[in-house]
């Protein structure tokens, strides 16, 4: 099965890796290519790798939004979002698009212990992966989403896209509140971008604090960590998402299946 990700910068990413150890584990032939796409070359990329047979791809920043505008068909999940971070190729030469990292996150979350239902969630950003992240919060009971960002206005979309998708979570946009969970769904911190925490050092500490930049110790995770709150990186999220892209591209695994292959990949990353 021919896959791959898309985006730029991806020099950075794990997902080859990641994919080759899976084939292993499932006794399956998986080719997973890493593409640095230039920021106006993402629909060509992505009509290209379609013509030379691959199954589907993998979308990294900065091109879920995108990938979502491309795609013929979102999965509910991909339009509740509005961001796809898995496209499948189908046979009849259209395009579906998938969001995993909203159910990545779930799983990851759950992995660690935290608990959603009935919590205050902080999310610092308001891209594509804050979206998914506000959608696994609320899906999994959150009694309230606050989504700080640079750019004010791009917050308050997220709010206005969400909220109607879950009544029963308070939706928010503006400057940081003292919150249950802190989500840095911000590229701070990743390759090639300032280390520094989004958090400001007058807020409390948080129960937990959930960074979506993996193979790294960041400044936001330290800082929650001087705070006393659990914290943990990416790499569960990761393996998780990449386990659902999976199954949206192959078939479905399990919840048990899942489990077991997730613990043997982030045992492989870390």
């Amino acid at each position: 099965m021919k896959l791959g990700i898309f985006g730029h910068p991806i020099g950075h990413t794990r997902s080859p890796r990641l994919f080759s150890h899976l084939g292993r584990l499932l006794k399956k032939s998986l080719s997973y290519k890493a593409v640095d796409v230039q920021p106006d070359d993402f629909t060509a990329t992505a009509q290209r790798s379609r013509k030379a047979g691959w199954r589907g791809a993998s979308v990294t920043i900065p091109f879920k939004l995108q990938a979502a505008a491309l795609a013929d068909r979102l999965t509910p999940a991909a339009r509740a979002v509005g961001a796809a971070n898995v496209l499948r190729f189908e046979a009849n030469n259209k395009i579906t698009g998938h969001n995993t990292d909203a159910d990545g996150l779930s799983d990851a979350l759950k992995h660690a212990g935290v608990v959603m239902s009935g919590v205050h969630v902080l999310i610092f950003g308001a891209g594509g992966a804050a979206r998914a992240a506000g959608y696994a919060v609320a899906k999994g009971g959150a009694r309230s989403v606050r989504f700080t960002n640079r750019t004010a206005s791009t917050a308050t979309t997220c709010v206005r896209d969400l909220a109607p998708y879950f009544p029963k979570t308070s939706f928010s946009a503006g400057a940081p509140r003292n919150a249950d969970i802190w989500i840095n769904a911000t590229p701070l911190g990743q390759n090639g971008n300032p280390d520094r925490s989004p958090a400001p050092k007058s807020l409390r500490a948080p129960s937990a604090a959930v960074d979506m930049v993996y193979g790294k110790k960041t400044a936001f995770q330290r800082h929650a960590e001087r705070l006393g709150a659990r914290t943990s990186d990416g790499t569960a999220m990761l393996v998780f998402q990449a386990l659902r892209a999976y199954e949206f591209w192959d078939r479905p695994l399990g919840p048990r299946k899942r489990a077991l292959l997730a613990a043997a990949l982030i045992k492989e990353l870390s």
